[in-house]
């Protein structure tokens, strides 16, 4: 069988089997088995036959692993997304999917859900895929929302930054950290242990709701647990490591919000779970524009306003450090209130700044023939803010076709609409239709003003990330209508679940932050760009991956973030 060293990858928490010589990186039938042209290494059936997640024994069935995370070479990836818009990576993952639920059913567990995600690499060769699953792989749903935060620190001109290295959702039971992006769940830029030391997170289902910390191998290493969930890593040679698990508030906070809802039993010490089992598929959106989070595990309720705090067990022997949860970064639980001034006395206040979402930005679905789209339908209702297709209120719709023309629909019909102009469905209701510039003509047709624009509270002096997937600080999910995106009839990824907030915008897209005097903007997404204009909509530059990709924007300008455009707001006392 050729092979090659490291083709397989494996340990208790993560195994990485790879695969060269592949023809086509997205095709599925040359990734699942082996065929006439046998590629080099281990293919994905091979590899989740060899590493079950359970062996079978005479209680209990074999089961394998469904979460499985497979890397592309980064230059296939974004040749894929730039020529065919991410057509060909679309069809391995749904395809990846089929053939894992209809080869593998008799393996999953009851409650086991698919779930595949590609990601680019950029240090694998051409023709080379690598496949990551294990108990410390796991994949979000959907809709589900992190529960903590992990954090780095980081040295940059003489000063400390922490840096975002991952979340932990409520279905990730383990973590794995160390410096091998093949080895890890998350791999930690600038570990210091290279001796394959590892740091093991665990979160505990358990009330209250805490994470602990272990070492991997045991007593390779040696945590300390500070305050604000800060943990100290260090080994034999004095090389140190700073951690941080912070607790997200969003869902401390709506935990909390339900305490009064228990029944009874609940005071008595009866614990309850709270699923969610709606079927609405246009989630709720908090007033910091993000999804509500999904409160499917135990979440601890105490009685004092403050953070809980986690008490640290005696060290007697090895055993898992428990991480106080660093204090909600969001938003505060319960603010305190306010003492009344007194005659003389002044009470500063830091006045709020927003992040404006002033307008659609209407791509060319010439762009996404290959995909299949037929037509993008934006609804309004009578206030001119966005709606889903089917609600109620939805009383005019905006509508682009596969040739990139504009359409007006409402109880009067139909009717061809040109830009710039304007646009009047109802009486009482006009929405302006700006053109495109020259930089964004590309992409772009334009883009329509909202009557009433959605403002974004935000914290000053602290970076936040816009897009539209979970881990995103702000994802306002306009454009998830589920039925705004109309398919071929032959096409084959209209199951997929693409709604129009997929087009043009990655999970975490950019990062922002409020400086004193200006807005500093950093580009994530690694192939998508970003366009700034001014407050009339003459364009001032481009933020694009791999060319410049950080800027300092003034407060009025314009970004253009995929199907949003997004008006920055003024800084008091500026």
């Amino acid at each position: 069988m050729p092979s090659y060293p490291d083709a397989l990858l494996a340990s208790d928490y993560v195994v990485c089997a790879t695969l060269c010589k592949v023809a086509d990186v997205f095709n599925a039938d040359f990734l699942w088995e082996r065929g006439r042209k046998d590629p080099e290494g281990i293919c994905l059936a091979e590899a989740l036959k060899r590493h079950p997640r359970t062996t079978r024994a005479r209680t209990r069935q074999e089961i394998r692993f469904s979460h499985v995370v497979v890397r592309v070479p980064e230059r296939d990836y974004l040749r894929d997304d730039r020529l065919e818009e991410g057509f060909g990576r679309r069809t391995l993952l749904s395809e990846l999917q089929r053939l894992h639920q209809s080869e593998l059913s008799h393996y999953l567990a009851e409650d086991a859900c698919v779930r595949y995600r590609i990601e680019p690499d950029a240090q694998l060769r051409p023709g080379e895929v690598q496949f990551l699953f294990g108990r410390a792989i796991y994949l979000p749903a959907d809709d589900e929302s992190p529960a903590f935060r992990i954090q780095a620190a980081a040295q940059a001109n003489g000063e400390e930054h922490w840096r975002t290295v991952g979340m932990i959702y409520p279905g990730q039971r383990l973590t794995l950290l160390n410096g091998d992006r093949r080895t890890s769940t998350f791999a930690v830029s600038g570990w210091p242990f290279m001796a394959g030391e590892s740091v093991l997170l665990l979160l505990r289902a358990e009330l209250p709701l805490r994470v602990d910390g272990v070492a991997e191998p045991g007593g390779s290493l040696s945590l300390e647990c500070g305050g604000n969930g800060e943990v100290t890593v260090r080994d034999r040679r004095t090389r140190v490591m700073r951690l941080r698990i912070a607790a997200l508030a969003l869902e401390l906070q709506r935990a909390r919000s339900l305490r009064e809802q228990l029944p009874l039993a609940a005071a008595a010490g009866e614990a309850r779970l709270l699923s969610d089992e709606s079927e609405n598929a246009y989630p709720l959106i908090d007033h910091w524009g993000r999804r509500e989070p999904v409160l499917g595990i135990p979440i601890a309720f105490e009685e004092a306003p403050a953070m809980p705090e986690w008490s640290v067990p005696a060290p007697e022997q090895p055993q898992p450090v428990p991480l106080t949860p660093a204090p909600a970064e969001e938003l505060e639980l319960e603010p305190e209130p306010e003492p009344e001034p007194d005659a003389g006395t002044w009470l500063p206040r830091q006045a709020p700044v927003y992040l404006h979402v002033v307008g659609i930005a209407l791509q060319r679905l010439s762009a996404y023939a290959a995909a299949g789209i037929r037509d993008w339908r934006i609804h309004f209702n009578r206030d001119g803010g966005l709606v889903p297709g089917r609600h109620p209120d939805a009383v005019a719709c905006l509508r682009i076709d596969s040739a990139d023309q504009v359409f007006g629909d409402s109880d009067g019909g139909s009717a061809p609409l040109s830009l710039p102009g304007s646009w009047q469905p109802l009486p009482g209701l006009a929405m302006e239709l700006c053109a495109a510039p020259v930089p964004l003509a590309g992409h772009y047709l334009g883009w329509v003003r909202l009557p009433a624009p959605l403002a974004l509270p935000v914290l000053r002096d602290r970076a936040f990330s816009f897009g539209r997937g979970a881990e995103a600080d702000i994802a306002p999910r306009l454009l998830a209508d589920p039925r705004a995106l109309r398919w071929g009839e032959e096409d084959p990824v209209r199951a997929t679940g693409i709604n129009a907030e997929y087009l043009g915008l990655s999970r975490r897209h950019l990062s922002l932050q409020v400086r004193r005097d200006d807005w500093w903007v950093q580009l994530e997404s690694q192939n998508m760009p970003v366009y700034r204009l001014s407050a009339t909509g003459e364009p001032l530059g481009v933020l694009a991956p791999q060319a410049e990709t950080t800027t300092t924007a003034q407060s009025g300008e314009l970004l253009v973030v995929g199907g949003y455009v997004l008006a920055l707001g003024a800084i008091p006392g500026a």
